[in-house]
């Protein structure tokens, strides 16, 4: 054990552990209880000391509200209906109901909320957290703040037998409590308050008058300090208040634990023995069957090897810490380490801060037929009366050990275990040639099953369980050799150097090249703007770029320059419409000209090519006159008539096939034809 300073250093520490434990703040409702409107029940009728001795002798009660419900608004009230609402009688008291100052409403509400909140802690850590608080301190804090705190607690329960009433109370197999809070608070003061069993009096009768007593007898140096009997119910939490209390009612003997110390000091000073609990070298997944085989460490779940290290680990006494997320199978070890330690006549206390826990573990230990080893200490299974009918039926009840396995079956499973493992270890040994394990080549052979296989030779020297460090050498040397040629026979007559045949030195070819690509890069750079445009800025996008610089030296004069570097084609495109236009226009206006003329309008003579005569002379003949109309397609001397006109200008005589028609007459004056 530290001496001196270490030994100081301890009990700092423990102190440290235990104030953390419990709020002694007015944030504690155990020290201030405030009145509240929906996690508190002031009790009215019966008198406090009633309830007391019923509850004690295993009675229960229901609930009345002493008040009747609120008019709505806007419901008149007269005089008379005021009058009669204060003259009616009110309930008498009731030995079976606690009667509360609440409306009906008021009542369920919070009745309620206090059945939801009690169930949910005793689900969720198997606490009892609802009391019923009997008589209060009124006392001052050395700030002068002015506290209320309960005094005697006593556990109940809620029950409910439909979603339409109300849950009775009924109490329930704990013991009655003296506020633990308070206690130790007071301990600060100086001032012991009273046991709890000082509510029986002399002849065995419940007195809480005579608890009290005793508590204004222990306060009696406060003349500001006052004790009350009245009765509230509500919910208290001071689980953590038995650990401090046991931290430090037994502070020497903790402080002596050499486990203690290691955890307080850090490991500084501890005895090497100690040290050896909390120092160790977990046995690695290779060595768990040879260190810690199941005929020496049987289990009664499955396990794999880092949870079969835990088991052994524990059995052989060291200390250790087993973290992993949810679902890697922490209560199933901590159920193998418990059956194991019980095998080995080790007596194990599981503790867990939700009761969730504690029950997985314990069904898991009950379905491998160790349940009758069990005593479950929270809960409904923490009362006395339960914990002496299970320590009874331990006692007269003898266990029969499930059979165990035969030696012909022992010696079987051990057979296929170290094949197993053989099996293992030839799969993950490194081999020296290479040095990667089979698992690992059959790895690398998976991602390369898209690879083309190369030749194997068939003449019998290629032997790999023959295969050497030095011959592993000359394969992978010949397989650079081939991985160069590779890019040739995959990328055939696209290969840059495919062809190429020239034996000896390359520096002359080399320095041909270099100077080529000097020029190319030079003319490029002369360039430089059309081929920015273009993207064209690669040596190997010199081709491309010649084709478009000879495109660009042939353009005709009038295409835009802005055409070659244009982004889309759309300036072309209205040229293009445009010239289209104007053809279709130039188009339509030589077919009107030629069905005006009645022939091709280049055929028309220009007016500066034809002869000057006389109109005198192109007035016709008798023998040229003739019927002019199209229909008619008489001869009018040997020319078919264009005007179409039914009679010659020479004459009015009416043709003889079309009739009757209006003639015209070559004017001679203005050389014109008239219609007459």
């Amino acid at each position: 054990m530290p001496e001196g300073g270490e030994n100081n250093g301890v009990r700092q520490v423990i102190r440290r552990w235990r104030d953390s434990l419990v709020n002694l703040t007015g944030t504690n409702r155990l020290l201030n209880l405030k009145p509240s409107k929906t996690s508190m029940l002031l009790i009215a009728r019966p008198e406090p000391g009633e309830v007391l001795a019923r509850v004690r002798n295993g009675g229960g009660y229901g609930f009345r509200a002493l008040q009747a419900e609120p008019r709505p608004e806007g419901d008149a009230q007269d005089a008379q209906d005021i009058q009669d609402a204060q003259d009616s009688p009110q309930l008498p008291p009731s030995p079976q109901h606690l009667d509360v100052d609440r409306t009906p409403d008021e009542l369920g509400r919070i009745v309620r909320g206090l059945y939801r909140r009690s169930t949910q802690a005793y689900l969720d850590q198997g606490l009892s957290v609802l009391y019923l608080a009997f008589g209060t301190l009124a006392w001052t804090d050395v700030d002068h703040t002015a506290y209320r705190s309960p005094l005697l607690l006593v556990p109940v329960r809620l029950e409910t037998a439909g979603l339409a009433a109300l849950p009775t109370l009924v109490p329930t197999e704990d013991d009655t409590l003296v506020n633990p809070a308070l206690a130790l608070k007071l301990d600060q003061f100086g001032v012991t308050l009273p046991p709890a069993e000082a509510v029986e009096g002399a002849a065995g009768e419940v007195s809480l008058a005579g608890f009290l007593g005793k508590v204004r007898a222990v306060v009696a140096d406060y003349q500001d300090w006052t004790v009350t009997d009245d009765l509230t119910l509500s919910y208290f939490t001071f689980a953590k208040e038995a650990m401090y209390r046991d931290l430090l009612d037994n502070e020497d003997l903790i402080a002596g634990h050499e486990t203690v110390q290691a955890l307080a000091l850090g490991g500084a000073g501890i005895s090497p023995d100690v040290s050896e609990r909390f120092l160790f070298d977990e046995i690695t997944d290779r060595e768990i069957d040879e260190k810690a085989p199941p005929e020496v460490i049987p289990l009664i779940l499955d396990a794999d090897s880092s949870q079969r290290a835990c088991v052994a680990a524990a059995l052989a006494g060291k200390s250790f810490v087993m973290d992993g997320p949810p679902g890697t199978g922490k209560s199933q070890t901590i159920a193998n380490i418990i059956g194991v330690l019980l095998r080995a006549g080790k007596t194990v206390l599981f503790v867990s801060e939700k009761a969730a826990a504690l029950d997985v573990v314990r069904d898991r230990l009950t379905d491998r037929g160790l349940g009758p080893y069990l005593l479950e200490l929270h809960s409904s299974k923490a009362t006395r009366k339960q914990v002496a009918e299970e320590l009874g039926r331990a006692l007269l009840t003898e266990q029969v050990p499930p059979r165990g396995l035969g030696v012909l079956d022992t010696r079987l499973a051990l057979l296929r275990r170290n094949q197993l493992n053989q099996y293992a270890d030839a799969m993950n040994r490194k081999r020296d040639a290479l040095g990667l394990s089979l698992h690992q080549v059959l790895g690398q052979l998976a991602l390369l099953q898209d690879t083309p296989a190369a030749p194997i030779p068939m003449t019998g020297l290629f032997r790999p369980a023959e295969l050497t460090v030095e011959w592993y050498g000359e394969v992978m040397e010949a397989a650079g050799v081939l991985s160069r040629s590779w890019r040739p026979v995959r990328q055939g007559a696209s290969f840059a150097w495919r062809g190429v045949t020239a034996r000896g030195t390359m520096e002359s070819q080399l320095q041909q090249a270099y100077s080529a690509l000097a020029t190319l890069s030079g003319t490029a750079a002369f360039n430089e703007r059309l081929a920015g445009l273009t993207g064209l800025t690669r040596p190997s996008d010199a081709p491309a770029l010649a084709v478009l610089l000879g495109h660009l030296s042939a353009r005709p004069p009038g295409v835009p320059a802005g055409w070659l570097t244009a982004d889309r084609l759309t300036p072309v495109g209205d040229a293009i419409a445009k010239v289209d236009a104007l053809l279709a226009a130039i188009t339509a206006a030589t077919d009107e000209a030629s069905r005006a003329a009645g022939t091709n309008w280049q055929a028309i003579p220009r007016p500066g090519s034809l002869p000057e005569l006389a109109w005198g002379t192109l007035s016709p003949s008798a023998s040229e006159s003739g019927c002019r109309r199209n229909s008619c397609r008489r001869s009018c001397s040997g020319r078919s008539c264009r005007a179409g006109l039914s009679t010659c200008s020479a004459t009015t005589r009416p043709c003889p096939s079309c009739g009757p028609r209006t003639a015209t007459r070559l004017s001679p004056s203005t050389g014109s034809w008239t219609r007459r």
